[in-house]
């Protein structure tokens, strides 16, 4: 099974065309508050992401709400909670 990079005969690396390999586009530091970013990368695939607390949560409501409109990424916290995160956002 392949994972998105082979090695031809002359050793040079190359990505195969049949995976759903991903390219990170940005991160982005919550500072415990409500935002956004934008990046036009986020309009060359489909957008995903992944939440980093910096800090134990004191519940499952601490993770910021992430929303996706064109190239515009954006947060949201719940009412109360504020935990700092990175957000790493990437396209497929």
């Amino acid at each position: 099974m392949t994972w998105g990079l082979r090695v031809t005969r002359n050793g040079a690396v190359e990505q195969d065309p049949f995976t759903n390999m991903g390219r990170i586009i940005g991160r982005v530091s919550t500072n415990g508050a409500n935002g956004s970013v934008s990046n036009d990368g986020l309009l060359t695939g489909t957008p995903e992401w992944q939440v980093v607390l910096l800090s134990t949560p004191s519940n499952a409501t601490t993770v910021p709400r992430i929303t996706v409109s064109g190239n515009t990424l954006s947060w949201e916290y719940p009412v109360g909670s504020s935990s700092q995160a990175i957000i790493i956002f990437w396209v497929r």
